[in-house]
């Protein structure tokens, strides 16, 4: 159960892949991976590779959504495209053992995470909001023991304007008094901004570059934080 909290509570937010836990590590592996997977198969171009890999990314995050098996399916794409078709079906099974290995991944939290939370939990309301495949992040959730310290947990398709106000009106909660937490301008930081809210940003060496973007601190309610455990600073 968690702790009664002070009359003066905030409502933190709190996004998940790359802001609890590392998580685009393992992309990043699984590309490296298939990238020599290719090259044994006579494909040597990685430019060539790497650009078709974002495109079948991006169609499959329109017709799948973002995930692990999502992406797994752009990789099997890829390979049909760009291998000589004599390779297809070896570089289907080795496809699989790379996608396997990735979806199977233990998601480690980054450092300090655990103690912050729980200690955050005694003096505000914490939401998790993150977007994916609902079962993969609600398993990653689970595996990381922190799911007893959340009061809400959401998994959206995508995280614009328009699902942070969804939020704020199925939670109740009041924009001047929550702040939204994570590593990504593109679907932390910005959209936050334009539904009314407030925003840490805690940048990852490794954010995906497709959530790259100016953050707007014209705004005046952006705080930038080098570490987690300095949220026990700011809140």
């Amino acid at each position: 159960m968690l702790p009664k909290r002070p009359a003066g509570a905030l409502n933190l937010i709190f996004d998940a892949d790359d802001t609890l836990w590392d998580s685009n590590i393992h992309f990043l592996e699984a590309e490296t991976a298939f990238v020599d997977l290719l090259a044994r198969a006579g494909v040597d171009d990685r430019r060539e590779i790497r650009a078709a890999m974002r495109r079948h990314e991006l169609c499959i995050i329109e017709s799948h959504g973002y995930g692990r098996r999502p992406y797994v399916i752009a990789l099997h794409r890829v390979a049909e495209e760009v291998a000589p078709s004599h390779h297809h079906d070896n570089l289907r099974d080795a496809v699989e053992r790379i996608g396997a290995q990735l979806i199977d991944r233990h998601c480690e939290l980054l450092p300090g995470v655990a103690p912050t939370l729980g200690e955050l939990a005694r003096r505000h309301r914490l939401l998790l909001f993150t977007k994916g495949d609902p079962r993969e992040q609600l398993r990653k959730l689970d595996r990381s023991g922190l799911r007893p310290l959340f009061n809400r947990v959401g998994v959206p398709v995508e995280k614009d304007p328009g699902t942070y106000r969804l939020l704020i009106a199925q939670a109740e909660l009041d924009p001047s008094r929550t702040f939204m937490i994570g590593n990504s301008p593109r679907s932390d930081i910005n959209p936050a901004l334009k539904a009314g809210l407030s925003a840490v940003f805690i940048a990852h060496p490794h954010t995906w570059e497709l959530e790259h973007e100016e953050i707007d601190h014209a705004s005046g309610r952006v705080t930038v934080i080098d570490a987690f455990p300095h949220l026990l600073q700011v809140f």
